[in-house]
C-alpha cells in the first residue's frame, strides 16, 4: 500500500505557508480539509505530530486553526517528512524467511541495510529544502489544464 502521509502533510503545510504569506495567522482544519479533499478530523490528526514537533501552532475555538510555528524559510522538508511518517520506514521489511542458503539467511539483513541507506538519502535531500523553497518551486510549475 502506498503511504500518502508525507505528500498530504506537505500539501497542508504549503497551504498554511501560503496563507501566512498572505497575512493569515491560521487556517481552519475545515478549510484545509476541503482543499485536501478530506475531513477536518483527518487534518487535525495529520497536524498533531507537526504541532508536537514545533512546526505548527494550533489555536482552538471558532476563530482558531493551524499556523506555522516559525517562518517557512526555517522549516525543512526533512522535518516535515520525519514528523509525517514518524518511525515508519520508506519500505517495509519482509518477515524472516527460512534460512536454507546464504541468500535466504542474509536477505532480510541486507534489505534492512539498503533501506537505511535510502532513508538517510531521502532525509538528507529533504533537509536541504525548506517549506519556502517548496512554495517557490511549486509556483514555477505550469498550470495543468483542467
Amino acid at each position: 500500500m502506498i503511504d500518502l502521509r508525507f505528500p498530504t502533510t506537505l500539501f497542508a503545510m504549503q497551504l498554511i505557508a501560503d496563507a501566512a504569506e498572505s497575512g493569515r495567522e491560521t487556517v481552519s482544519s475545515t478549510e484545509l480539509a476541503a482543499k485536501l479533499d478530506n475531513n477536518p478530523s483527518f487534518v487535525r490528526a495529520l497536524a498533531a505530530p507537526l504541532v508536537r514537533e514545533g512546526l505548527l501552532t494550533s489555536v482552538r475555538g471558532r476563530s482558531g486553526g493551524l499556523g506555522l510555528a516559525r517562518p517557512a524559510s526555517e522549516i525543512t522538508l526533512g522535518e516535515i517528512y520525519r514528523s509525517a511518517v514518524a518511525e515508519k520506514r520508506i519500505w517495509d521489511q519482509r518477515d524472516e524467511m527460512p534460512h536454507v542458503c546464504e541468500i535466504t539467511t542474509k536477505a532480510c539483513r541486507y534489505f534492512e541495510k539498503l533501506t537505511d541507506e535510502i532513508e538517510d538519502a531521502v532525509v538528507t535531500m529533504l533537509g536541504d529544502k525548506t517549506l519556502s523553497d517548496s512554495l517557490t518551486d511549486l509556483r514555477k510549475l505550469p498550470t495543468a489544464p483542467a
